[in-house]
């Protein structure tokens, strides 16, 4: 079976259960959601919200940004400053009860 490439951009509100039907509606492909926005001001580690590349993405049913390695889970990807902020990823990752487990990915 042949995936075509297919890129839509929404804008839904934040109470919305768009996700929950998304998921549902892919199936076992390959897809994405990114919420981009600012991260909080961390005073504790001297990091102010900074917002021009700031994101989280779902990868479903891949383990790369693009869904070209098929896996039977999800990913999640945290996008930071094009200056690179291990510091925020790893006080994110905290915030979620997770840890950093790859390295950045420069250039993307």
């Amino acid at each position: 079976m042949t995936l075509l490439p297919f890129r839509v951009d929404v804008e839904v509100p934040v109470d919305n259960e768009v996700e929950d039907l998304f998921v549902q509606a892919l199936g076992g492909g390959p897809a994405s959601i990114y919420w981009d926005g600012s991260w909080p001001d961390v005073p504790e580690l001297d990091l102010e919200a900074y917002a021009k590349y700031e994101a989280v993405q779902v990868v479903f049913n891949s383990l790369d940004l693009d869904g070209e390695l098929p896996a039977d889970e999800h990913t999640v990807f945290v996008h930071l400053s094009k200056f690179g902020d291990l510091p925020r990823a790893e006080w994110l990752a905290r915030q979620a009860g997770a840890e950093v487990l790859g390295e950045s990915v420069l250039g993307r």
